[in-house]
């Protein structure tokens, strides 16, 4: 599946169910659900994990960019995938 960001287009792996659905649990840790706010560290876990799956290899692909342009990546790759949801893989 192809990502398109303000920082380039980038070639991502899609979603199977499984991974989905992990994705999702890690969405939900990231959120303290009596608050209802964010808990970064967890947030942090779910960006990483999304680039070691969605990048093949995020090193290379990352290399020259500053951290924040990193997060703002990942984030675009997140919500792409969030989008997809009604497009299920098997």
């Amino acid at each position: 599946m192809t990502l398109k960001t303000d920082h380039g287009t980038f070639e991502i792996r899609d979603l199977t169910f499984k991974d989905r659905r992990k994705l999702h649990r890690l969405e939900l840790s990231a959120l303290d659900m009596q608050t209802n706010e964010m808990i970064t560290d967890k947030f942090y876990d779910m960006l990483e994990w999304i680039m070691s799956f969605a990048f093949r290899t995020p090193e290379q692909t990352f290399k020259d960019m500053d951290d924040t342009t990193v997060d703002e990546i990942l984030i675009a790759a997140y919500n792409q995938y969030k989008a997809g949801v009604s497009k299920k893989k098997t």
